[in-house]
């Protein structure tokens, strides 16, 4: 008489145990996952908007001379089709109403927002439209500025947000710290990435 094999397998109970252990695995890692991921890519999104600006600027100030030369009475849809428009590529460029703004929206999802101060302040949103539309999370400040205007954009025309000229790392993580419009400043120090102590999550 033949001998049964036995069959080798698992019980429930074994693979239920190996699914809780997987699962509390994922639940550990996961989040970390999401936030170097979310990280990388507002680096990216940071690096190619500071230099498809820049170089936009240069264009308009050649064909339109410099800032201090724009018309500013313009409306801000008008101005922004002016000056900026041509020199981008936009998916739309809208006012909302009753705003004194100027939003243009590009085809990455990312937008900015223009206003007329001593510069002219641009503020990116890394998502467009959506939550949470706070300054040092999603929201980054630029200014486009007069190359007269020395005490902002000494030379450059275009900078991050920055009443100053050259500071240590810890003087712009101090400033990010207390006010978010100052975080493009240090974000450009750090080569745009977002280090381990910088004071906001995205």
């Amino acid at each position: 008489m033949k001998k049964r094999a036995h069959k080798i397998g698992f019980t429930l109970a074994e693979v239920l145990i190996t699914l809780g252990i997987i699962g509390v695995v994922a639940a550990l890692t996961l989040p970390s996952l999401i936030a170097s991921y979310k990280k990388q890519e507002a680096s990216a999104r940071l690096k190619k908007f500071n230099s498809m600006m820049g170089q936009a600027l240069m264009l308009s100030v050649e064909e339109n001379g410099d800032i201090n030369e724009w018309d500013m009475g313009l409306p801000p849809v008008e101005f922004a089709n002016k000056y900026w428009g041509p020199y981008l590529k936009t998916l739309s460029i809208k006012q909302k109403n009753g705003s004194s703004y100027a939003y243009i929206y590009f085809p990455d999802g990312t937008s900015v927002t223009m206003l007329k101060g001593v510069c002219m302040d641009c503020i990116f949103d890394i998502n467009g439209n959506k939550n949470p539309n706070i300054e040092g999370r999603d929201r980054f400040r630029f200014l486009a500025c007069s190359k007269d205007v020395t005490s902002w954009c000494p030379n450059k025309g275009w900078c991050t947000y920055r009443s100053d000229q050259q500071q240590s790392r810890d003087h712009y993580l101090e400033r990010c710290k207390n006010d978010g419009k100052y975080c493009s400043a240090l974000l450009e120090v750090d080569n745009w990435e977002f280090r381990d102590d910088y004071p906001y999550k995205l």
